[in-house]
């Protein structure tokens, strides 16, 4: 097609392409999700670590990714959303080689804390860069392909940790491998599983320098003429035209909008509405069974070797599912997905605490705890990505997505962090009866408080919020 005619016509091609390429930071995320999951019963032996200890380490990253998208709000709306991407894979980075490398528990964590502050900021700007140049028929099919490429990135990671595990293990009574590789990949294969991360690190940041800036960001920053040219390419002349027009218009709008009105009536219910989304999504236990899969597997009376293994089986479903999200997103909903997978995911967490109170072990439970991430990816994870990226002003999206992602992480590292305390404290089958609790306290919220953003352009949801108060 000759670039005329793209110019007229747009291209579908070029617009999944870009969207793709920003959502690939999702692997980056999915990877650190679960890198830490094959590392714990190792570090734990070497640093003898406390259950609290063990939390405080695998909640670190998340510590992290609460400052990191915090600060990255203001790193997106003065710098634009590209320059984010790039310094969050460059963090990212950094983290992997660091915590390959860490002498000891302290330079661990303080390197685990980096990359999580990496994740933050891709997971606040990822989804912030696809709401702003995907067309409102699409954009949450796109939105969700973010949550898509987080499900491979735990896929790839699963893989790597189960090989790196079955390497070493093959290799551990050898005499010919070099001292320094056999003790970085054998005898504490750990920092092989860590520092393997770099690999799709420097991936994504190569990727970065086919992205163009965002048409809200660079017209927000009066540069029309270059936010026109995306807008074209992305959806022909004659919507660009419309689409930059509405932009302008809402950009008009928003000139006595600031980060405090966030807290104010104008701002608030939107602000409300993402904390309490994104609380729910990960108070129902989706960290515990990410970060703890392996431990839970072999609570569950796997060895160690078959529960890394068996732990692929999450990884997989939760891959599948989420591409029910994509084929649904856009056509259901978001408040009817989350009403299906919060019920779903409600009734899964009961068997699995009844299973476990019953010492019912092996494969029942894996059939279990898959259900729940099915459930989970299907819905509750990919809508929250979505609905925090369309219901803010064009003026401060950054900001306040990154206020509203505050609640993912400090959730998340909550979860994290007492996940093994609470299995000492109240035993593993009453913490899933208190996740099922969270989903049912869910229910009713999106019923009757969560608005539908299905279908309905950013600027038309930002008036509607705007003058709701």
């Amino acid at each position: 097609m000759s670039r005329d005619r793209v110019l007229e016509r747009g291209s579908h091609l070029y617009l999944w392409f870009i969207c793709l390429v920003a959502g690939a930071g999702g692997i980056l995320f999915g990877y650190d999700v679960v890198v830490v999951s094959g590392t714990t019963s190792q570090v734990t032996e070497l640093f003898h670590f406390t259950s609290n200890q063990l939390g405080f380490f695998v909640s670190s990253v998340l510590l992290g990714c609460g400052i990191g998208s915090f600060l990255s709000g203001f790193v997106a709306d003065a710098f634009g959303r590209k320059a984010l991407i790039v310094m969050a894979s460059i963090l990212i980075f950094i983290s992997a080689v660091w915590s390959g490398l860490a002498a000891d528990a302290m330079q661990l964590i303080i390197a685990r804390l980096i990359g999580g502050m990496g994740i933050g900021a891709a997971t606040m700007v990822c989804p912030l860069y696809i709401s702003e140049v995907a067309p409102e028929e699409h954009r949450g099919r796109l939105i969700t392909l973010y949550q898509f490429t987080i499900t491979i990135g735990i896929v790839v990671c699963v893989f790597v940790n189960y090989g790196i595990f079955r390497y070493a293990e093959a290799n551990r009574a050898s005499d010919t491998l070099p001292a320094l590789w056999k003790w970085f990949a054998v005898d504490q294969n750990w920092r092989a599983m860590f520092t393997a991360e770099a690999v799709p690190a420097v991936l994504f940041l190569a990727c970065t320098a086919f992205l163009p800036e965002t048409p809200r960001w660079l017209t927000k920053r009066g540069r029309t003429e270059k936010a026109l040219k995306v807008l074209q390419r992305i959806n022909g002349t004659e919507r660009a035209k419309a689409v930059e027009a509405e932009i302008q218009e809402a950009v008009r709008g928003e000139t006595d909008v600031g980060l405090f009105d966030l807290f104010t009536p104008r701002l608030l219910r939107p602000l409300l509405l993402s904390w309490l989304i994104c609380f729910f999504a990960e108070a129902c236990g989706i960290a515990a069974v990410m970060y703890y899969g392996p431990a839970i597997f072999e609570k569950a009376g796997f060895v160690l070797s078959d529960a890394l293994g068996g732990f692929s089986s999450i990884a997989l479903v939760n891959m599948l599912a989420t591409i029910a999200a994509l084929r649904f997103m856009d056509t259901l909903g978001r408040r009817k997905l989350l009403l299906i997978g919060s019920a779903g995911a409600l009734v899964a967490h009961l068997v699995i605490g009844v299973l476990f109170r019953a010492d019912n072990e092996g494969m029942p439970i894996v059939i279990a705890i898959n259900a729940f991430v099915a459930f989970f990816a299907c819905a509750i994870g990919p809508v929250k990505f979505v609905f925090i990226s369309e219901v803010f002003p064009n003026r401060i999206r950054g900001q306040a997505i990154s206020v509203a992602s505050i609640a993912i992480w400090l959730t998340s590292a909550g979860v994290a962090w007492l996940y093994p305390v609470m299995g000492e404290v109240i035993g593993e089958a009453n913490i899933f009866f208190v996740f099922a609790f969270v989903l049912l306290l869910s229910i009713p919220f999106y019923l009757f408080l969560m608005p539908e953003t299905k279908g309905r352009t950013i600027e038309e949801l930002e008036r509607e919020f705007l003058r709701h108060h």
